[in-house]
């Protein structure tokens, strides 16, 4: 093991009261010449305390586990920023509830991981003193993560941290626009520069490939018909998944000249910024589709997880061999009230994770790897060891396909028979360059055969 596999494994010094006083603190060790000192927090289990404590450590870490400056972060008060103006918790708070009421879901739901870090690091500062130094503090967290929170937080990825940094900007953004801090907050936090490839200890994403032909073919099987006909609908269209989990009769017309189908989704990406979006449902696309359209309300969505899990149990009965008088009889042993009930259309992520256990089932890991009839989820999980659990998580990275891939799929096909104006079309990109940077991969072939008869 090298000399920095074993710096970054070492525990981060713990937050601890000091013995005989309501002090916390917190003892760093400079790396270089090994002197130690202690750093007081305030008073024990504070709020205030506790920030300080993740903004020294993420000081100790951006200076190489050299000693911070006693004094580089004082302490903030017992009082709140009441005299100081709002604070950046209430700024979170405030920004929280009118991103629910603005936001799509998903888009809500992405400021989750920043809004928590931002109050666990900075929640009782004085918004007007989150300046471009404590947003670097804040930036170095995400760097390296954090294994004591629960759950721990794992090193975000540099394009991923750029993205974070730029929604906290909005959200000063925000602030500055509903007048609760000045305009200069959000100015100087402008100033700070994004990560760059290259020139930060933060690690790079894998670029999206589009999902591999057989791995879909082998999952196929193991998939309800509901999930099937996702998958088979993004390879036909090229559409996000979160345009196909709520296709209703409703949004068809399916009158349109040429004998395609428009399929315009209710709800997608760009709707708050007033761009429309067309799908379009071709011979194949439609008759996956047609199977869905009866025994249902026109603004009821077509492909249902409840109507799947109704199937899955109708399969169950049907191959039962145990007769009716022994055992437990349908509908017998289900709760009153479960926690979990299907519900009448798929999210992107219970359609992910319904992908994901198809293709478990069909390509399932080695048997020191696998779990055992005999056992629990969480007592394969605490069998397993460090080392298996990480060839476990590459066999899956290996096995599985997420259905992003699925649109990378389709681009990469229509681009090759048809061009890439073609592919923009499809995908509802308004450049080009999206659709060939991002999502259509370049055809090699062509230049293989280029350069065979050139070079």
């Amino acid at each position: 093991m090298s000399k920095n596999q074993k710096k970054s494994i070492r525990k981060t010094p713990s937050y601890r009261q000091r013995t005989g006083y309501d002090q916390a603190l917190v003892t760093l060790t400079d790396s270089a010449t090994g002197k130690r000192r202690d750093y007081w927090l305030g008073v024990f289990n504070s709020p205030e305390s506790r920030e300080r404590y993740h903004r020294v450590i993420a000081e100790w870490e951006s200076l190489n586990r050299r000693l911070p400056d006693p004094d580089f972060d004082r302490p903030v008060g017992a009082v709140r920023a009441s005299s100081a103006g709002p604070s950046v918790d209430d700024v979170v708070q405030r920004f929280w509830i009118w991103a629910k009421a603005n936001y799509r879901e998903q888009e809500a739901n992405s400021f989750r991981p920043v809004l928590r870090l931002l109050r666990q690091m900075d929640g009782a500062t004085p918004a007007t003193s989150f300046g471009p130094n404590r947003l670097r503090l804040l930036r170095e967290s995400m760097v390296r993560g954090d294994a004591d929170t629960d759950p721990p937080r794992a090193p975000w990825a540099r394009p991923y941290i750029n993205w974070q940094v730029r929604r906290i900007r909005r959200i000063f953004k925000w602030a500055a626009s509903h007048e609760m801090i000045p305009p200069t907050v959000h100015q100087a936090l402008a100033t700070v520069e994004p990560l760059k490839r290259g020139r930060t200890t933060a690690h790079e994403t894998e670029p999206v490939r589009p999902a591999p032909a057989h791995l879909v073919e082998t999952a196929r099987p193991f998939m309800s018909r509901q999930v099937r006909a996702l998958v088979d609908l993004q390879l036909l269209t090229g559409a996000r998944p979160g345009e196909l989990i709520g296709m209703r009769a409703i949004d068809l017309d399916m009158n349109a000249p040429g004998g395609v189908w428009l399929f315009t989704p209710a709800d997608h990406k760009n709707a708050h910024r007033g761009i429309a979006r067309t799908i379009y449902l071709g011979p194949k696309a439609q008759n996956v589709v047609r199977p869905f359209l009866a025994d249902r309300g026109i603004d009821a969505p077509l492909i249902s997880p409840a109507e799947a899990e109704a199937e899955r149990r109708a399969e169950q009965h049907r191959r039962r061999q145990t007769p009716l008088s022994c055992g437990n009889r349908p509908g017998t042993n289900r709760r009153e009230s479960p926690q979990h009930q299907p519900q009448s259309k798929y999210t992107v992520d219970s359609y992910r994770r319904a992908i994901e256990r198809a293709c478990d089932k069909a390509t399932p890991p080695p048997p020191p790897l696998a779990q055992r009839a005999d056992e629990t989820a969480i007592q394969w999980q605490n069998r397993l060891t460090d080392e298996q659990k990480a060839e476990l998580k590459a066999w899956r990275k290996a096995h599985r396909f997420h259905p992003y891939q699925l649109r990378h799929t389709a681009a990469t096909l229509i681009r090759r028979e048809f061009g890439l104006e073609a592919a923009q079309l499809a995908l509802g990109h308004a450049s080009a360059t999206i659709t060939d940077a991002v999502y259509a991969e370049r055809d090699a072939g062509k230049v293989i055969e280029v350069m065979r008869r050139v070079g």
